[in-house]
């Protein structure tokens, strides 16, 4: 399978799992044991990435996205999910260290998921879900040895990282030197050039376009959704956010509702 059936066949797991964490939210609070299961294979991943067992991992991972199928409940998704699964199989396992080189991320995207569910929040489940999917696809991607040209674009590369990770602390020394493979004074002449904007303001910009869409389509608290676009500090998220949109997050939620 070549590179660019591999990144469909993992677009298309993305709907899928988008779609079934959707109906999955809709059906969790009258499936209590269903969530108890969630949770236990939650536990399950989390220890594996800490030990970074992958064999563990990969058996715990296929439970859990296959819990959030069968709670769905949707007729044909379960098989059609499971071919796609799969022939996803060897592009998943071609390196644990390689592609997951922060646990507490992975662990964290694990969790985010599963909490959305829990809630109820058939919005924010879906988001959990596509998101959870993109963004390993993101970090798998980089590493193909078949991929375009490692450099590229060190901008365009920039920026699709950001989007991907922005529940991430994120520094421009990183960025630079791992995923745009250029000087920190080089990257942030681009996104002046490019976008107007200085690596930290873009950055800023995103997050808070993000949780502007959280606030309007999902019922996720504030703190959650501050923590899940970068704030660890739900003060200063609520700073930020009234400068950029001249209402308190309560009240953007408020106008929107």
């Amino acid at each position: 399978m070549n590179f660019t059936d591999v990144r469909k066949l993992s677009e298309l797991r993305s709907v899928l799992e988008g779609f079934a964490a959707r109906h999955a939210a809709m059906n969790a609070s009258s499936a209590p044991a269903a969530l108890k299961q969630l949770r236990a294979l939650l536990r399950r991943v989390t220890q594996a990435v800490r030990q970074r067992d992958y064999a563990a991992f990969r058996s715990a991972d296929r439970e859990l996205h296959e819990s959030i199928i069968q709670l769905a409940d949707l007729p044909l998704l379960r098989e059609t999910w499971r071919r796609v699964w799969d022939s996803l199989l060897t592009f998943h396992q071609q390196g644990f260290e390689d592609y997951f080189p922060d646990n507490r991320v992975l662990a964290d995207e694990h969790e985010h998921l599963v909490e959305t569910i829990a809630l109820g929040d058939p919005a924010a489940a879906e988001d959990a879900a596509r998101s959870h999917v993109e963004a390993v696809w993101f970090r798998i991607a980089e590493a193909m040895p078949n991929a375009s040209e490692p450099a590229g674009d060190p901008l365009q590369r920039a920026a699709a990282h950001l989007a991907f990770r922005l529940h991430c602390p994120l520094k421009l020394t990183e960025v630079a030197r791992d995923v745009a493979f250029t000087s920190p004074g080089n990257l942030s002449r681009l996104f002046r050039r490019r976008h107007g904007l200085s690596f930290q303001a873009y950055l800023q910009k995103l997050r808070l376009e993000k949780a502007a869409e959280l606030l309007s389509h999902t019922r996720l608290s504030v703190a959650r959704i501050a923590r899940r676009v970068g704030y660890r500090d739900v003060s200063r998220f609520g700073q930020h956010f009234k400068r950029a949109f001249d209402e308190t997050p309560v009240g953007y939620r408020a106008s929107r509702g």
